[in-house]
């Protein structure tokens, strides 16, 4: 069940009905009080004292657990099965934090500081940096886990436990959620960075040496916090802000649902590691695993009178007879592993069991072997595990059904821009949301090679950096040329920047999506982030864009409402028209897998777009004027083509095609960058031609905003 819940919910774009994650909460056990005493859930501040004596307890008896292992090999075997087991948590580090920044509170200054939290998890956009990728360091570099501990492979991991996948699943689901749990996911932030290390590293750290520091959620691995700040520190801060009456009950339930999924975590930890510092129960886990499969087979061998088909069918619930069965008969020698029939003749190539069994499966049946002189061979009263139950279908729950998932669709392009402020998007506003990006995108399409600033027609690895260069000497010589223009009225000035409010006040809204940590540490991600990281200020609000921009406006007597507000979008200041291309930007943030290189070329013309050329003319316009040009002389710095944003755009788009073109054709996918350039200024006939509610006759079926309570 949980680890098809973890599958589901890695998927960046998925929806999930709140109602139904509330429910899958509950069903985990991590919403229970009665687990905890009456007087530590009064405050926050006594439910982290309690919290950090329970981390210590867990991590005591954890050792403990550990440490009763007696034999050496077994003790190996333990402490590798128990790094195993740990590796779904440590995929989800700081990931519950990445779905929180959104158009609609670019501006909000305690938003931006846990988005300094998650650049810190993440690694400021540096690949493999992220707190994750510590981990998988330590595991290549001990040779602890098969493969890189990706989370398709983790999924893919027979041997790890239904359980190891709990808490990450709900971790990673509340991310695609965070519109409706912000309390709760910031409360469980300061729960778990109160820890730090968590329990079970805090144990395996004492078995083996490496650098743990990566993965301790107090310690900050990058200078992205503000200056004095710790990361548990900075959480805190921010529940001090956010700790409202309507909010402060919902951030301590976020607190006791990682109280709770970390006992949750400890128990199955433990029978993890008793699990394989027993040969006998590793046995029956394993044939309890391969049971139904090997049902199929089998009808004409017998095992003490019984056919082994049926054997097999009991061992579904029940392994350990068949274990016993097995020990006693002719296919096992015990204490004699090499001279067992088990492990010799039947694993041949000629054999009947030839490539059944993987590696470590043929390393638990050695050890089972081994020890049989000494093992007890007798049958518990109820079954050793519990999976098979748990993973049965009636038990799986379908969490992305519900009404709220129907979503709305707009009916104009106001409310196109107020809805698609948030991040999570319901089905059919999503079908919307794609209509519209395609929408857009045929049109850009159709104005490639209309003029000389479209993107070259092949793609060769490096040739952007030299190709950006001569981009800028152009937008150098159309300033030369601007100079000899008339200079605007103050009137045409004003109007213009308030035009451009909807678009610059979400500036870096197009990569909303690659605050995903498994994109935001890829070498095609990491860039792009940092881009996204820069335009809101690096989590500081005196210098976040939106923030300075608003300001101009200020100066210019032009006050407007917060712009995720539907104030904002029903403003006709603002211009109908003037909205179309930020609800293009919005689109994409919102479809970084589906329309990946549409973003990636976008993303390089917007970072292109005004460097050396249009920031210049708007700066002496500005200033002809007396307004501040600290908008324009900040992005012609930060976009320049050689260390600033446009060169870290030439270099996704390169990461992006170096490994893309390796799976699909690189004409193809070199032609969707080449119109997601063009998409920022497509050159079109009519202004008209890019109203898409004019061309569209309303293909989703839905209800529309105002007909629909979730809009």
């Amino acid at each position: 069940m949980w680890r098809d819940i973890y599958r589901l919910t890695l998927t960046p774009e998925l929806f999930l009905d709140s109602d139904n994650l509330r429910g899958l909460i509950c069903q985990a056990g991590f919403a229970s009080v009665d687990t905890l005493p009456a007087q530590v859930t009064e405050t926050i501040d006594t439910l982290a004292e309690y919290l950090v004596h329970r981390a210590g307890r867990d991590e005591m008896e954890l050792r403990s657990t550990v440490e009763a292992v007696a034999h050496r090999e077994s003790l190996k075997c333990a402490v590798r099965s128990l790094f195993a087991h740990s590796a779904p948590m440590a995929s989800a580090l700081g990931r519950w934090l990445q779905g929180l920044s959104c158009p609609g509170n670019f501006e909000d200054e305690m938003q931006l500081k846990a988005l300094a939290l998650l650049a810190d998890d993440i690694g400021v956009g540096k690949v493999e940096r992220s707190r994750t990728d510590g981990f998988r360091q330590i595991a290549r570099r001990d040779g602890l886990m098969e493969g890189a501990g990706q989370p398709h492979e983790l999924v893919a991991d027979c041997n790890l436990h239904d359980g190891a996948f709990r808490f990450p699943a709900l971790l990673f689901a509340l991310s695609r959620r965070s519109d409706m749990f912000t309390p709760e996911i910031l409360g469980l932030d300061f729960a778990l960075r109160t820890i730090g290390l968590l329990p079970v590293w805090r144990v395996l750290s004492g078995y083996i040496d490496d650098v743990w520091a990566r993965l301790d959620l107090a310690v900050p691995q990058t200078d992205a916090l503000p200056p004095g700040h710790s990361p548990a520190s900075l959480s805190r801060h921010i529940l001090d802000r956010c700790a409202g009456a309507d909010h402060y009950s919902r951030i301590k339930d976020g607190m006791i649902w990682a109280i709770n999924a970390l006992a949750s975590d400890k128990a199955e930890f433990e029978a993890v590691v008793k699990l394989a510092a027993d040969p006998v129960l590793a046995m029956a886990r394993l044939i309890q695993e391969r049971a139904g499969e090997a049902a199929v087979y089998h009808h004409s061998f017998e095992l003490e009178g019984k056919p082994l088909n049926a054997w097999f069918a009991e061992a579904k619930s029940d392994p350990l007879p068949l274990v016993d069965a097995l020990a006693r008969s002719r296919l096992v020698r015990p204490g004699e592993p090499n001279r067992s029939m088990l492990l010799g003749s039947l694993l041949q190539p000629d054999g009947r069991m030839f490539r059944i069994f993987l590696p470590g499966d043929i390393e638990v049946i050695r050890r089972w072997i081994l020890v049989l002189p000494e093992a007890k061979l007798s049958v518990p009263p109820t079954p050793v595990l519990t999976q098979a139950s748990m993973t049965a279908p009636e038990h799986r729950r379908k969490i992305v059904a519900g009404d709220a998932s129907l979503g709305a669709v707009p009916e104009d392009i106001r409310d196109a821009y107020h809805l698609l402020q948030g991040r999570a998007l319901a089905p059919r506003t999503r079908d919307f949301a794609l209509a519209y990006a395609r929408f857009w995108l045929s049109v850009a399409r159709r104005s490639i090679d209309a003029s000389n600033r479209s993107l070259p027609t092949k793609w060769q690895h490096g040739a952007l950096r030299h190709w950006l260069l001569d981009a800028h000497a152009s937008h150098d010589q159309a300033f030369q040329r601007s100079e000899e223009q008339s200079m605007p009225g103050r009137e045409k000035l004003i109007d213009e920047t308030l035009q451009l409010a909807p678009l610059t006040l979400i500036d870096g809204a197009w990569l909303q999506g690659f605050s995903e940590v498994a994109y935001a540490s890829s070498g095609v991600g990491a860039p792009l982030f940092r881009i996204y990281w820069d335009e809101l200020g690096n989590g500081d609000w005196s210098i976040n864009h939106p923030k300075i921009y608003r300001d101009l406006l200020l100066s210019m007597g032009m006050e407007l409402a917060p712009t995720g507000s539907r104030e904002f979008a029903q403003d006709r200041r603002i211009r109908g028209e003037s909205l179309r291309l930020p609800v293009f930007w919005l689109c994409l943030g919102k479809l970084p897998a589906t329309l990946r290189p549409e973003i990636l070329g976008l993303n390089l013309a917007m970072e292109l777009s005004g460097v050396g050329g249009s920031y210049r003319t708007a700066r002496k316009v500005l200033i002809h004027h007396g307004f501040s040009p600290h908008f324009v002389d900040l992005h012609n710095t930060i976009d320049n083509v050689s260390t600033g944003h446009s060169a870290w755009a030439a270099d996704a788009v390169d990461a992006h095609m170096a490994v893309a073109t390796q799976f699909v054709n690189q004409g193809d996918e070199w032609e969707r960058i080449r119109v997601g350039y063009e998409a920022l200024a497509p050159i079109t006939k009519r202004s008209t031609d890019l109203d898409f509610f004019k061309h569209q006759k309303r293909p989703w079926g839905a209800r529309t905003t105002r007909e629909s309570s979730h809009g």
